[in-house]
């Protein structure tokens, strides 16, 4: 039986090894926004991996992002790419999580 601890532990190492799957993920949505384009049908097997495949690693990106993006926001700003690093790492995560339709990758 595993602990509560070690449960959560190993959750947190798994999300964070998804992680770059979910900024795959993002990049994907964003190129199909851009050409404006949706899909007539969706077939269940992609709305059943979104549910549970990719809407909680973009739920996990977007709350690791906007912690990173906390944790770095002073440097960004002093660097000149604050604007620059909310989008890539709050912004984007949270629109491929909230803002796109189930199903669509």
């Amino acid at each position: 039986m595993v602990s509560g601890k070690r449960l959560v532990v190993m959750a947190a190492i798994f999300a964070m090894l998804l992680l770059p799957l979910g900024a795959s993920g993002v990049h994907a949505a964003a190129m199909q926004t851009d050409t404006g384009q949706q899909p007539t049908t969706v077939s269940s097997g992609y709305i059943t991996a979104d549910i549970f495949a990719a809407r909680p690693v973009g739920l996990t990106s977007t709350v690791f992002g906007t912690a990173a993006f906390i944790i770095s926001s002073p440097f960004s700003a002093l660097g000149g790419n604050f604007e620059h690093a909310f989008n890539e790492m709050v912004k984007k995560p949270f629109l491929y999580t909230f803002k796109r339709p189930l199903g669509v990758f």
